[in-house]
């Protein structure tokens, strides 16, 4: 998919960050809490923005550090899903993570059936703390 990329993300992104927070995000967040909250998960330190033959699709949040790297988030827009685009990225990073010897970490929210994505890309539940799955990915062994 040499038509997907990766841009830094800016605070000009904050509106576009919410309506793809929100469209991946709200109904989960409401069978949670009970509402939503209405705010953008934008850090500009971490995201990057999702394109595709140079249209915003998504975002993606990754804090790297020295024994792990974390996935904050890994949001497309609906018209976006299940084309295999979120896949083609999570096995970028695996392989990035793979190469820099770390392991790859994720919470997901106990309703967002995005669980069984992770499972099926090699993620393993590690702990569930109400409301979140605690889940890992790991290229090595001991």
């Amino acid at each position: 998919m040499n038509d997907l990329s990766l841009r830094s993300a800016t605070k000009e992104d904050a509106a576009f960050a919410l309506r793809v927070t929100e469209a991946c995000m709200r109904a989960y967040a409401e069978q949670t809490w009970g509402a939503w909250d209405g705010r953008a998960d934008l850090n500009l330190k971490y995201d990057r923005i999702i394109r595709l033959d140079g249209t915003d699709i998504g975002i993606i949040g990754v804090e790297r550090h020295s024994d792990h790297w974390f996935l904050e988030k890994l949001y497309l827009l609906p018209a976006y899903q299940n084309r295999g685009l979120g896949g083609s990225l999570l096995e970028r990073l695996k392989s990035e993570a793979a190469s820099a010897r770390v392991a790859l970490r994720l919470t997901v929210l106990e309703v967002n059936p995005a669980r069984r994505f992770y499972e099926r890309h090699g993620f393993v539940l590690a702990r569930t703390i109400p409301p979140r799955h605690h889940m890992e990915w790991c290229p090595f062994q001991g």
